[in-house]
């Protein structure tokens, strides 16, 4: 049985800050900002956008692959490819496996959180746990889909990606770092180890995603 998940009003306002879309989430419980990084999140609350666009009611682990591929520059776009899959044959046959669902006529319907995609995230869980992670990231929602019987299992038996090519991808990208900050994912700070800045390893970094918040809370306002 599906989720209650948020009001289709909210998502017809477009692509609505990230609190303001899952404070209406109220029935589904543990899904929260503050469990995810920052990509993990924007690609969570994309997916009912993604849902939208192509008329389904029910939210589930297709939209959150079509959402994940869509980042520019993504990290799971670099895990794929790094596992030696073709991003975008990858996002063909997600988009044509979401146009073969039904279709919803009616937009006065509130949207639903799929079962699929609640399990999704709960593996994914299970892995920031394995990893030892403070916080959900892409990795993780990658690895679960291994697991997805809807859609994930059968698209990579069809690309033949294994669980263990995934898993060396994901080591070669963000070796031996741990997800311990919602904004900067493992691999940056393997870039920052290596950074041979006069300024320090570090500092260029800092003052980036000082500047990035700066400007973020400056759009708020």
């Amino acid at each position: 049985m599906a989720m209650p998940f948020v009001p289709d009003g909210l998502l017809g306002l477009g692509r609505v800050p990230a609190l303001l879309l899952f404070d209406a989430i109220l029935p589904v419980e543990g899904i929260t900002q503050q469990d995810f990084t920052e990509m993990a999140w924007q690609a969570i609350v994309s997916s009912p956008e993604v849902a939208k666009e192509n008329k389904h009611q029910i939210i589930e682990t297709e939209h959150l692959m079509k959402a994940l591929l869509e980042q520019k520059n993504g990290l799971a776009r670099r895990i794929f490819s790094k596992a030696g899959v073709d991003n975008t044959r990858l996002l063909e046959a997600t988009d044509k496996f979401i146009q073969r669902q039904p279709k919803v006529i009616s937009e006065s319907s509130g949207s639903m959180l799929g079962r699929d995609l609640e399990s999704l995230i709960q593996r994914a869980r299970d892995y920031k746990k394995e990893y030892g992670d403070s916080f959900v990231s892409v990795e993780h929602l990658v690895l679960a889909f291994a697991q997805d019987q809807r859609f994930g299992k059968q698209l990579f038996k069809d690309f033949q990606i294994s669980q263990k090519a995934l898993k060396s991808a994901i080591e070669s990208i963000r070796g031996r770092q741990q997800v311990i900050d919602q904004g900067v994912q493992p691999c940056v700070g393997i870039w920052s180890d290596k950074c041979s800045s006069k300024y320090g390893r570090r500092r260029p970094f800092i003052l980036v995603g000082s500047l990035m918040i700066s400007v973020a809370t400056l759009d708020i306002y």
